[in-house]
């Protein structure tokens, strides 16, 4: 059972978080959807004000929500979640009815989309009913997919300024969970008998399969292992199977070949792009012998990025590795639930229901606990 912290009143502390490219979301234990950060596109799911920019030579002139005031907004209405996944321009959740909605950019149908947000595109600061005619399992913003609860798979782009591209089942055998990465350039499935399969650009065998072959379809991940997730990272996959061991495949851009010669044991050499680099074709291990609860991709920086994996142990250590597959603790002073992260940092939610966020939001650092707006008496990011 999770512990209750003294300092957090029962509807004060946190469920989960999800963390996209300058926004994030967080959910309350009693599912209500809290987010910060940029609003050009309604990703906040509340209006801020607007700005407008300087009249142009055609007389018009672009007028945008600004970022939020405040460092929380309640997204969504009075709507309760008991998921959220935020993505570049969009935010998504899933209600306790299993329906799916969405705000911000277009995702799915972009004709529901009413209002007007940055350079007059569509958008919409209220909740938008997506696969109204489904229950929803789930749904992931980085991949742009919702599986829904019969193990279909819909994929639709992170939404658009414009719009995304139309719905489409994935193919094959009834799934459990979807990953990517960008766009759809690299989509993974784990199956609902553990089965994992991989489609898109064979960049640095990210795909898994044994081969450097890229595919348009689904392809089965090398070997016999059975997995309970995947998390995609650009070039990089890690999944942890049935019993919470964790294993990488790809390329996490841990130095190239010219500049580090040395063999490796159970690494590779592939070649793209007139590039040379250590990977894996295949799923090899992670040291150490750990065990695993969750997983979850953790990209650091934009130019370059830092690729990390945040495992979650079931006493709530977090370790993080790189594409050497050495654990290291991550943030060792809590014990945590969940992690997130994204182009606008990294945040994590404690067993007690804390909330810390390492990033920066569109006002200033933040660096620390960030309080529920309900818990008046605590200050955000002390």
């Amino acid at each position: 059972m999770l512990g209750t912290a003294p300092l957090f009143a029962q509807g004060t502390r946190w469920a989960s978080v999800s963390v996209g490219d300058d926004h994030v979301c967080a959910l309350d234990e009693q599912g209500r959807a809290y987010c910060f950060g940029n609003n050009h596109s309604a990703q906040l799911g509340a209006r801020t004000p607007e700005r407008c920019g300087i009249i142009d030579e055609s007389g018009g002139r672009s007028c945008y929500p600004t970022p939020s005031e405040q460092t929380l907004l309640r997204a969504a209405g009075d709507k309760r979640f008991t998921a959220v996944s935020v993505g570049r321009y969009a935010s998504c959740g899933v209600d306790d009815q299993q329906r799916a909605w969405c705000w911000g950019a277009p995702v799915g149908d972009p004709a529901a989309y009413r209002d007007a947000c940055l350079r007059g595109r569509a958008c919409s600061f209220s909740a938008v009913p997506l696969l109204p005619a489904r229950r929803v399992a789930s749904i992931g913003m980085q991949p742009g997919c919702a599986v829904d609860t019969a193990g279909t798979a819909f994929c639709f782009g992170q939404g658009f300024r414009t719009g995304g591209p139309p719905l489409k089942p994935w193919p094959g055998t009834p799934v459990a969970q979807v990953d990517g990465w960008r766009q759809g350039e690299t989509l993974c499935a784990v199956g609902q008998d553990g089965r994992a399969w991989c489609q898109g650009d064979a960049v640095f065998g990210v795909l898994g399969t044994g081969t450097r072959d890229s595919a348009s379809a689904g392809q089965p991940v090398y070997g016999s292992t059975r997995f309970s997730r995947l998390a995609v990272l650009a070039n990089w996959v890690c999944g942890l199977d049935v019993e919470g061991a964790a294993f990488c495949w790809g390329s996490a851009g841990y130095g190239d070949v010219a500049r580090d010669p040395a063999p490796r044991a159970q690494f590779e050499v592939c070649e793209r792009w007139m590039t040379r680099t250590w990977c894996n074709t295949r799923p090899a291990p992670v040291e150490g012998g750990l065990r695993f609860a969750t997983l979850a991709a953790m990209p650091r920086g934009s130019m370059p990025m830092l690729y990390e994996m945040v495992g979650i142990t079931p006493e709530g250590e977090a370790y993080v590795w790189t594409g050497r597959r050495e654990p290291r603790p991550w943030h060792p002073e809590h014990r945590w639930r969940s992690t997130a992260a994204g182009d606008w940092g990294q945040c994590g939610v404690t067993v007690e229901g804390e909330l810390h966020c390492w990033g920066r939001d569109p006002h200033e650092e933040v660096q620390g606990r960030i309080s529920h707006p309900d818990a008046a008496s605590e200050p955000i990011g002390s």
